[in-house]
Parts: structure tokens; sequence; C-alpha cells
């Protein structure tokens, strides 16, 4: 497998949870190019989201670098940012750009038609089948109500409470009466 092949698949790991697959795809990127910082700072951060419990049977082959400069940034990871971020129409374009450098790619084709499904989605709220709020200053009852409260909310919060019967003293039938409460759903 080629070293972008294996960096597309470790990153689509990543989106996915998958963190543990991802490690090992950008494992065997670095064992074929192992010059390649970007990677391995990338690599380093998806470690950091691991759980130590899930470190355990993982060691490292390779001591931690610092990174000393900035890699150049590749046409999927400006999707993916882009993408992170929710504009999935730039999401898009970035992708159709990578595409265009690599068409027989197939993992960069299924992100692409993903990202598009993405921009076809409708981003407003329906109102038209939201409940419509009264804004008359008093509630049918005659009491007021604070304006923009929808009549479910007010009479959600005038609701009348049933009157509890008082807990017995002795323990016994403080037990049995506790006990019917969680039987039948009763509060009070």
């Amino acid at each position: 497998m080629s070293p972008a092949e294996l960096e597309q698949k470790a990153e689509r790991a990543v989106r996915r949870g998958e963190l543990l697959a991802a490690i090992e795809h950008f494992e065997a990127y670095l064992a074929q190019q192992p010059d390649d910082e970007r990677i391995r700072v990338r690599m380093e951060a998806v470690r950091a989201l691991l759980q130590p419990s899930e470190l355990v049977s993982r060691r490292r082959t390779v001591p931690e670098e610092p990174e000393t400069r900035a890699a150049p940034v590749s046409s999927t990871e400006v999707g993916e940012m882009h993408a992170s971020a929710g504009r999935f129409a730039e999401a898009a374009e970035a992708y159709e750009r990578a595409l265009g450098k690599d068409p027989e790619n197939a993992l960069l084709r299924e992100r692409l038609a993903e990202l598009r499904a993405l921009v076809d989605q409708p981003r407003k709220a329906d109102l038209d089948g939201a409940e419509k709020l009264d804004t008359s200053p008093t509630a049918p009852g005659g009491s007021p109500r604070p304006r923009g409260r929808s009549e479910k909310a007010h009479a959600a919060s005038f609701a009348p409470l049933p009157h509890a019967r008082p807990l017995p003293r002795e323990p016994k039938e403080l037990l049995e009466e506790l006990l019917e409460r969680v039987r039948t759903g009763r509060r009070g």
C-alpha cells in the first residue's frame, strides 16, 4: 500500500474513532517514510487521545521529537479542517482538488460523496412545524403568564400537584409505603 493510501486510511480510522487502527496505519506509513515529521506529529496527537489502558499493550519504538518546522498542508487536510468546522461546501471543493491529483483513489471519492451529501442537507429549522407561542398577557384561566411562553409550558408549570399522604413514622410501615410508591410510580 502506498504511503498516501496509508495516511488516508489512518485519517478515516480517526474520524470513525478507531484510534488503535489509525496508529497502526500511521506506523506502517512511517515504516515506508521514516523522515515524515508531519505524520509522526499527527500519530502522536492521535496517541494522546487514547486511554492509558489502551496503551498497555503498545510500546513506542521511536522517541518523540519536537516539530521544528510546519509541514505543507494537503488538500485532504484542508478539506478535513473545513469539514470539522461545518463548512462542507469548502471541504468538498478541497477534496475535489485532491481527487484531481489522484483520480483513482477510492477513499477520496468516498469522502467526497459523504461531504456532498452533507452539503445538500437543509441547514434551517422547520419553523412551520414548531409550536406557536401565545403572546396574550393572561392565560385562559386568567392567571398572568410571562410573554413568549407556550400553552404547554404554562400548563406544565401550573399543573396541580397530587395531595400526598404523610409518610408513616414506623420503619416497617415507612419502608412498605416507599416500596408501594416506587411500584406505582408515585412521588408523593
